[in-house]
């Protein structure tokens, strides 16, 4: 009795948490709002230096009645710009300026419209920096963004392999373009304005990046978007309400109803939603490109276009199902245009608050629904990435942190990085308005937390840093002196809101579908029941204990060429996309991608499970495979030297061993100098060229207490090369057989190398970006993918660095000699394979420039800038979206590398450089003597190494005799 008491209580009891589960789950998926109003003070957010530009040229809402077009044909060229006149339009190139004149006869205000073709080429976005009778009138002048389009799927249908979906290929669709200028980073929503005075001026343009075609530029004032409630007016006098069923419309895909998808960017892309099995199409863990967008589409100008089959005419609702899970406590903006224009006020920037899951976005204003004209048959209809409400905290922020990283400079000079807590450095004595500045940046900060809980309705975590930095920054004001014991807080505090900056002005959302509907009409939900999510989540939950996720295809093919690939999975699926489309399906070769450490290669290879090819394999491992005969010589293959064309002599060095060559590089990278032309110009210096040059920099760097950062003993290699020397002894295939640091140019360039840390007390390791990003170091020596992060991840600096070649060693002709060591990441073909043939197939395709550029430009899209390829072919270098003035500094240093050949024992040269250096820095030993007993462990290592693989070399007699 007591037993069936305690299971119906324990029946009961399960029946209670059911429903305590499934009752909020089943009334889950229901509309979420999307509220389409503006800023409570409903005002554009503009930037300072265009505000005062506005006030100084006495704007007052008046804008010129009338037009002036530009004679386009009418130019001057400067600083190597190539222009070219065809069928009335201007092209032109992508490095110098062109200027015109124009002839304005009605003094007042303009916006400025361009009509613009792309030229075919890179992933990259048009920039262009723009003056008005030689002079940028204000911030956002010196960046000006033209979009490219690109079609979604390339035109075609998606590829369905196995039942997984293939990303497509997004195709590049140049088409005539008119747009007004305005803020690239979309802060302000309204076009430019520009006073014109009666009489000639002259409009220049400048490129940045990418060659352009210039079909028209026109000075008029662009059309007023007027509020909805006057818009509506018009529209119910002219069209009837829609009342009729749900049209449903897919966001990622075309189909009979989403006729095209176009979008201003290759970085948004498709994605796969497995949380929800409402979102079409729909599979527990195969690959479905049912949403897109997500954190892919996040950057500020960018837009998705869909062009749409609408049945009637008529007055809809809009309603999106999507998600935006990524800014909790922030929204997500976007513009909305249909046929090209922004229908209304209201749609100038509309908010997709934060929510954990997908929901039915529906366009209001308040508690009304807001209705959009449509005309019957085809519609565009667009979102566009924009800052909203956001705009005015971002850019508060951004100035603060450069008056607070200027200050912090300044205070870094009197104090040091390590100040004294007993002394007096009088800081408010030797930085003029300290306080003022601390007070100002203070209140600033303090107003940036307002908004922010104004917008977001609470304290969170995007306010939490703000606040804590106007915190210290007030009390700071109040006891200035107490700097001294808080200054590595105030220097984490102000890097900490640069992350911030870079956060804050993403604004991601994802899309699965949108929807016309009638007003009022019920949605379909955006969540599944309890009953529904539950299974499809066990299925997914077993699905891991049967699909391998390391195999990147499901071929079953024995015959299948098997690669394998040591890198990340999105880099892994970019690269099976890739061979699914351009490989296999012109080859007719399968092959079965897998994703496998690098140290698994030759063990799995020597019990008889190896892959065929390998891909990303360091250049030092690829040399002990071919020490151990465990790699086919490529050199001897069809078509070798045809692909070895395609790389630098420095490249071809790395993978070269025994008259062989094992391995054909993928990637390349090597150090480059990293400079802060604001401080260098504040202090009035050029970057330097030479060492000496670099010696010289340094003192004056240090009088005002700043660093040069240098990477020792990873420099030093470069240096052995600068002054004519090399690493090892011997040539062809005795090449190693000897260290050659032994000889005087690598004992003078350890010496000049080792006097920099002694005499000018440089620091041994240092976080370079993150103190190049305060100002601390505002020179150093790094590997030139640094760029990509400081790009990404210090946008508070942006345009007030660069970077240029490693200083180097005069010749005697007068030229400088500027070699970098390079290091590459090779793909090479296993000895052990039976489909050797295949395989080198494989290789060509691979590292053809078409693949290549490919990759990079995939790569970049999906995992973004901070991933930009380090391609060692300098023909796909060319076609990364890079600056043309980097690209500039970046090929002369390509240009300008020496490969160091591997040879065995060879890991031995790099410690002993490091036990040499360590000593000589930090012991104060002498150089030569140091580096010189250091040198003799590398050449027994070597000795010893060359013995085991049968290769020549020098009997320990030999050795005493020669040293």
């Amino acid at each position: 009795m007591i037993k069936k008491k305690r299971m119906l209580v324990g029946s009961v009891l399960i029946i209670i948490i059911a429903l305590v589960i499934l009752i909020p789950s089943l009334r889950s998926g229901g509309a979420k709002t999307a509220s389409a109003s503006q800023s409570e003070n409903n005002e554009d957010y503009v930037e300072e230096s265009y505000s005062q530009y506005l006030t100084d040229a006495g704007y007052s809402g008046q804008m010129a009645s009338s037009e002036v077009k530009v004679d386009l044909l009418s130019y001057q060229t400067t600083d190597g710009m190539t222009a070219s006149v065809e069928n009335g339009a201007v092209q032109t190139g992508d490095t110098g300026t062109i200027t015109w004149n124009v002839s304005v006869q009605e003094a007042g205000f303009y916006n400025m419209a361009i009509t613009y073709l792309p030229v075919v080429g890179t992933n990259s976005k048009i920039e262009r920096k723009l003056t008005i009778d030689h002079e940028s009138l204000y911030t956002g002048l010196t960046q000006l963004i033209f979009n490219k389009l690109w079609d979604n799927s390339g035109g075609t249908p998606i590829v369905n392999k196995n039942g997984n979906e293939i990303l497509p290929v997004s195709v590049e669709k140049p088409e005539l373009t008119t747009v007004y200028l305005k803020d690239s980073r979309r802060r302000s929503l309204e076009p430019y304005k520009f006073y014109l005075s009666a009489g000639t001026h002259t409009i220049s343009f400048e490129s940045v990046k990418e060659p352009v075609v210039i079909s028209d530029i026109t000075f008029k004032a662009a059309e007023a978007v007027k509020p909805y409630a006057e818009v509506l007016k018009e529209w119910e006098s002219q069209y009837k309400v829609y009342d009729g069923d749900n049209l449903l419309y897919q966001a990622e895909r075309t189909d009979e109803h989403t006729i095209d998808i176009e979008k201003s960017s290759v970085d948004i892309l498709m994605t796969t939603d497995y949380s929800n099995s409402n979102t079409v199409p729909y599979h527990p863990y195969k690959i479905k490109l049912n949403t897109i967008g997500g954190s892919n589409w996040r950057t500020p100008g960018d837009f998705l276009q869909w062009t749409i089959d609408v049945p009637e005419e008529g007055l809809y609702r809009l309603s999106f199902r999507g998600e935006q899970n990524t800014n909790r406590g922030v929204m997500s903006y976007r513009q909305l245009k249909v046929n090209g224009e922004v229908p209304f006020e209201e749609a100038m920037a509309i908010p997709f608050a934060f929510h954990s899951g997908f929901v039915n976005y529906v366009l209001e204003n308040g508690e009304d629904e807001l209705l959009l004209h449509l005309k019957k048959g085809q519609n565009t209809i667009s979102l566009e990435v924009v800052l909203g409400d956001f705009a005015m905290p971002l850019s508060e922020v951004e100035k603060s942190v450069l008056a607070l990283n200027e200050l912090y400079r300044k205070t870094v000079q009197i104090t040091g990085l390590v100040p004294d807590k007993y002394i007096d450095y009088e800081i408010t004595t030797k930085i003029p308005n300290y306080v003022e500045t601390l007070t100002t940046e203070s209140d600033r900060l303090k107003k940036v937390v307002d908004e922010l809980v104004r917008i977001t309705g609470e304290k969170g975590e995007k306010t939490a840093m703000v606040e804590k930095m106007q915190v210290q920054a007030e009390r700071l004001s109040r006891k200035p002196d107490s700097v001294i014991s808080e200054l590595s807080t105030l220097q984490n505090n102000i890097s900490s809101l640069g992350t911030w900056i870079t956060s804050i002005s993403e604004m991601p959302l994802q899309l699965d579908s949108f929807t016309l509907s009638a007003p009022g009409a019920k949605l379909p939900k955006a969540k599944p029941n309890f009953f529904v999510k539950s299974y499809y989540g066990t299925v997914r939950f077993l699905s891991t204990f049967f699909v391998d996720e390391t195999k990147m295809t499901e071929t079953n093919d024995n015959k299948a060429l098997k690669v394998w690939i040591s890198a990340g999975r999105d880099q892994a699926q970019i690269i099976r996309n890739l061979i699914d489309q351009g490989f296999t399906a012109n080859s007719n070769i399968a092959v079965d991608l897998q994703l496998i450490p690098e140290d698994v290669i030759l063990p799995a290879t020597l019990a008889g499970n190896g892959p065929d090819v390998a891909l990303a394999v360091p250049q030092a491992t690829v040399i002990n495979f071919a020490m151990r005969n465990a790699l086919v010589d490529l050199s001897k293959l069809d078509g070798f030297e045809e692909l070895k064309a395609k790389f630098t002599d420095s490249a071809m060095r790395t993978v070269g061993y025994q008259n062989g060559t094992y391995g054909l590089p993928e990637q390349q990278t090597f150090m480059m100098m990293f400079y802060r032309a604001d401080i260098l110009n504040q202090l009035g210096l050029k970057p330097p060229t030479t060492w000496d040059e670099v010696e010289s920099l340094i003192s004056i760097l240090h009088a005002n207490n700043y660093d040069f950062y240098m990477p020792g003993q990873a420099l030093y290699p470069s240096l052995v090369y600068q002054y004519g020397g090399d690493l090892y002894q011997g040539s062809g295939n005795d090449y190693g057989l000897q260290t050659g640091l032994t000889n005087d140019n690598a004992m003078t360039a350890f010496n000049r190398l080792t006097r920099f840390f002694t005499s000018n007390r440089l620091p041994v390791s240092a976080d370079f970006s993150n103190r190049f990003r305060t100002g601390e170091m505002p020179v150093g020596i790094a590997p030139y993918t640094t760029y990509n992060q400081l790009e990404v991840f210090a946008p508070e600096i942006r345009g007030l660095w660069s970077f240029a070649p490693l200083p180097g060693v005069p010749n005697e002709d007068g030229t400088v000699n500027h070699q970098a060591t390079a290091e590459t990441i090779d793909s090479i073909l296993m000895n052990a394979s039976d489909n050797k043939e295949a395989g080198w197939k494989f290789i060509q395709w691979w590292l053809s420039t078409d693949t290549q550029a490919q990759y990079a430009k995939s790569l970049e899209s999906v995992i973004g800038a901070a991933a930009r390829y380090p391609t060692a072919n300098l023909e796909v270098l060319k076609q990364l979206p890079w600056a043309s003035k980097d690209s500039k500094q970046i090929i002369q240093q390509f240009n300008d590398t020496v490969g160091i050949p591997e040879v065995p024992g060879g890991y031995m040269t790099t410690r002993a450089i490091d036990y040499a250096f360590r000593a000589v820095v930090t012991s104060g030993l002498n150089p030569r003597e140091t580096l010189y007993l250091n040198s003799k462990q590398i050449d027994k290592e070597l000795t010893k190494k060359r013995k085991e693989f049968h290769l020549s070399y020098l009997d320990q007699n030999q050795l005493k005799e020669e040293q």
